[in-house]
This record gives structure tokens, C-alpha cells and sequence, in this order.
């Protein structure tokens, strides 16, 4: 029986907890009371659940993590093997390496499914292979944008120490820093698998459970020794969480801890044998149909996203207030760079346009009621023409505030186009204008006559959107169309 499962049922409580590192996403287990950590699943935790979801749990008691990091250590004190003098391209072919078709969803030269049932020729040992290579050395920012050598997880890179990429296994920290839509061997992820489950797999369903047919159970002396070996095997590649034999069907599902393992695993393994000679055929595995597994994957993912947030200092315990009806949250603050300036101010080329202006259409005057309105009593404010609260004013204080016409007499006009002018003056000449005084009262009954003709209408421009209205100064009516009364007085 489960062990946790035990202790709860007695009543006890269990010490041990899950908890996310912020910095590399990898669980890892925490003591409450000793605050011990460890990355490895402890064994009072019992075996990891049916499903894990995104995060890898690893097995319970099994120590492989501290295993794995050792080995690691051993094998970078040595410089890397040669794996082969001479390499044939005819013979060997890098999936993702050539173009990519989107009509057939598959890379140039990739192997049918008939590859599948010739063995392999060449075969990767972690033993008397792994080493250091050039992309072990130099400074840190270097070697952490360095990839896996897929040449080498096929056992068949001639460079040995001398090639750009790593020749071992991927480690957590590994697994941290390879992007979401690349592989640990540096081939592009695709938003879907194919049809098959081959290739380079998915980045919006990351998997690290592996499909292994063509499995042999009459060599074997018993099932527990099929087992045995696929732990053996696989578990040469990374920490193994766990394997499920379907023993009627020859087929095995192992998972791997890191997603970067069963990458690797992936390519190491294909058309391999265990013990007696099987050409494997690796895939990616479906997600598990069993209601039972969905469940855990839920519960999974929800345990783990809970306890990443607790270590980004987030609380997830319900408050015991709420918000006001009206209460409307602050709004995001800029993004920023390096440097603390906004990004924006920067490079102002990222700002959105603004597309206000596009919609004021002479067409739509009746859906922009209220912002004609808005806007009307804005350039009033400005221009001083707002006499009353209901917007209206007197025939003298519109006279009174009106822009001044010396441009247009220095220009040599005469008075009606002087008048006439002086209507279509910008809101920014407006606001800095003075009032002219006219002594001559012959010119002030003239003005009037024209206003009279004319109905009042005058022309204004909004100053915040740049578009064109007409205000009444004796009505206290605006129109974003040009009135009736002043297009005939323009045209007489």
C-alpha cells in the first residue's frame, strides 16, 4: 500500500511536501520539520502519481538524481570519444535538418515507417563515450546555449572532444534552460504531433512518456525480467519515473522525470535491442484514456502550479474580504527594460496608432452624439463662448470673443472673406487669440447681417480629434454635417 495513503489514514501527518524552484521549474521536496531538501522523491511520499502532468516527480526511494549528477561529474573529467573515424551521409540522416514541408507536416529525406524494421547499425555507451567537448568549455552564457549532439545519442559523431555540442546525458539544469519550442538537440517543435507520434514532438502538449513496441516475451524468463531490462535500458538515459508493460500487447510506456531525457532516450533508443535482439520502434505516446490517469494529470498540475506560486511568494489562500461593486483594479504598469526606461518611451515605433480620428465620419454623426456634444462644450470652454450651463449664448459675447481678423487684412482681402475666413480659424488660434475692437459700428451691423444670413452656424475644429463641427451661437445646436443655411450662404 501507499505509504502517504497509510500515514493519512493513521492519522499522521506527512513531513514531506512538494515545492517548484522558480528559477528552474524542476520539483524538488522539502522537510518541514528538518527542512531538509532533496530532489529526489522520498520514500514516505509513496510512488509518483498515475499521471504527472508537465512536472516530473521521479521515482520514490530511488536515489537517481544525486546517481545521475556523479556520473555527470566523471564523465566531463575526460575528454569525449570518437565515436566513428568516418561517416557516411549516405548511410546516416539528422531528422529536422533539411526543409520543412507543410504539405506532407515532414522534413526532407525523413525515415519512412519501414525504418522501423531494420536494426540499427550503431549504438551510443554512455560508459566509454560520454566526455567533454567544446561546448563544456568557455563562459557560462556560452555553454548554456549549447545543445545535445543528436550524431552522438545515434553513436556515430566522429569530432569526439572537438565537437560544439554536448556529448552526455541532459540534468535538470539542462532541462531548465532548453526553450519550450525547441528540442535538447536544437530541432524545432511543432504545435501538433504527427500523425504517427514520430518526430520531434510538441510543444503545446509536452510528453515524457515513450511508446516502445516490437517487444519480445518468449526470450524472457519471466515478465518481471522483461521489466528489469526495459528499467536497464532506458533508465542509461535519464531518471526514469516509471514503466508500464502491456504484456499481451508487447508494448512499454516509460516516463522519463525530465522531458529532455525522453527526448534523448527518444533517439538513443530507436531500432535498438534490449536483450535478444528486438528492433524497437520508439514513439511518443498518446495521452492515457483512462478517466482515473486524467484525473491525476488534473490533480497533478494543479498541486504543482499551486506550489510554484507559493514559491513566487503568492498567496493562494482565499481572502476574507471582497472587492466593492464598483471597485475597478489599477491598470498594468509598462512593460520596462534593462535599463528601468519604459519601452515605449524608447522606441515610441511600438506604440499602437491612434486610430480615433477614422471613426468620426460625417455618416455617423448620430452613434457619436455624445462625444459631439463632449467635444462642442469643450471648444466652447476654451474659445469662451459657454455662457450658460445649458450652452447657449448672447449675440454680444459671441462678438465679443471672436478671433481676430488682422492676418486676413494685412493680406489684402476684403471684409466678407475677411468675415468669412475668420469662422474656420484652427481652435489653437482661437484659444490664443484676443478680442479686435471695431469702433466702426457700420462693420459691426454688416457681421450681424452675415450671422443673420447664415442662421447663426459657425465652423469649429475640435482640438483632441481634429475633426470638423458646426455650432449654433444662437440655438445652442451642433451638427458634424454642414448646415443647409451655410452651405447657401458660401455659395451666394
Amino acid at each position: 500500500m501507499d505509504p502517504a495513503f497509510e500515514a493519512l489514514q493513521a492519522g499522521k501527518e506527512i513531513e514531506w511536501q512538494e515545492v517548484i524552484d522558480p528559477n528552474s521549474y524542476q520539483v524538488y521536496y522539502y522537510n518541514k520539520v528538518t527542512g531538509a531538501t532533496q530532489w529526489d522523491r522520498p520514500t514516505e511520499l509513496g510512488p509518483a502519481p498515475l499521471a504527472t502532468g508537465w512536472f516530473g516527480r521521479g521515482k520514490a526511494g530511488s536515489g537517481a538524481a544525486d546517481l545521475y549528477a556523479q556520473l555527470n561529474q566523471f564523465y566531463l573529467s575526460r575528454p569525449a570519444r570518437k565515436q566513428k573515424e568516418y561517416v557516411d551521409p549516405k548511410r546516416y540522416h539528422m531528422e529536422g535538418a533539411q526543409e520543412y514541408n507543410i504539405w506532407y507536416g515532414k522534413f526532407i529525406g525523413d525515415f519512412s515507417d519501414k525504418m522501423d524494421r531494420e536494426p540499427a547499425a550503431d549504438r551510443c555507451k554512455m560508459e566509454t563515450d560520454a566526455g567533454f567537448t567544446k561546448a563544456d568549455q568557455g563562459d557560462a552564457d556560452r555553454r548554456n546555449k549549447r545543445y545535445f549532439c543528436i550524431h552522438y545519442a545515434h553513436g556515430v559523431c566522429a569530432k569526439g572532444h572537438e565537437c560544439n555540442f554536448y556529448h552526455r546525458i541532459p540534468l535538470p539544469e539542462d532541462d531548465s534552460r532548453t526553450d519550450e519550442l525547441f528540442d535538447c538537440f536544437g530541432r524545432q517543435r511543432h504545435a501538433k504531433h504527427k500523425d504517427d507520434m514520430s518526430g520531434v514532438g510538441c510543444f503545446t502538449k509536452p510528453c515524457r512518456t515513450l511508446f516502445v513496441g516490437n517487444l519480445q516475451k518468449a526470450p524472457y524468463d519471466s515478465p518481471k525480467a522483461l521489466e528489469d531490462a526495459i528499467w536497464r535500458h532506458f533508465g542509461e538515459w535519464g531518471e526514469l519515473e516509471s514503466v508500464n508493460v502491456i504484456h499481451r500487447l508487447s508494448i512499454a510506456f516509460p516516463r522519463f522525470r525530465l522531458r529532455t531525457s525522453a527526448e534523448f532516450a527518444k533517439e538513443a533508443m530507436t531500432c535498438q535491442a534490449l536483450d535478444h535482439g528486438e528492433v524497437l520502434s520508439i514513439r511518443w505516446a498518446h495521452d492515457d484514456p483512462n478517466p482515473v490517469a486524467r484525473d491525476a494529470i488534473q490533480r497533478a498540475d494543479k498541486d504543482a502550479m499551486a506550489a510554484l506560486l507559493r514559491a513566487k511568494g503568492v498567496s493562494i489562500t482565499a481572502a476574507g474580504y471582497e472587492y466593492p461593486a464598483m471597485y475597478q483594479l489599477p491598470g498594468a504598469l509598462p512593460l520596462a527594460i534593462e535599463e528601468g526606461g519604459a519601452i515605449i518611451a524608447e522606441h515610441p515605433e511600438l506604440a499602437y496608432p491612434n486610430t480615433d480620428q477614422q471613426f468620426h465620419s460625417s455618416s455617423s454623426s448620430n452613434d457619436n452624439d455624445a462625444t459631439a456634444v463632449e467635444a462642442k462644450q469643450s471648444a466652447l470652454a476654451r474659445l469662451g463662448l459657454l455662457g450658460s450651463s445649458s450652452g447657449t449664448s448672447s449675440s454680444s459675447g459671441t462678438s465679443a470673443k471672436r478671433p481676430q481678423e488682422s492676418s486676413t487684412e494685412e493680406a489684402g482681402d476684403s471684409a466678407d472673406d475677411a468675415g468669412r475666413s475668420s469662422k474656420r480659424l484652427r481652435t489653437e488660434e482661437a484659444v490664443d487669440s484676443k478680442p479686435a475692437a471695431d469702433s466702426n459700428g457700420d462693420d459691426e451691423e454688416e457681421e450681424d447681417d452675415e450671422e443673420g444670413e447664415a442662421g447663426g452656424w459657425e465652423e469649429f475644429v475640435d482640438e483632441s480629434t481634429g475633426a470638423k463641427y458646426f455650432f449654433n451661437t444662437a440655438t445652442g445646436e451642433s451638427s458634424w454635417t454642414k448646415p443647409a443655411e451655410l452651405a447657401e450662404k458660401e455659395q451666394s
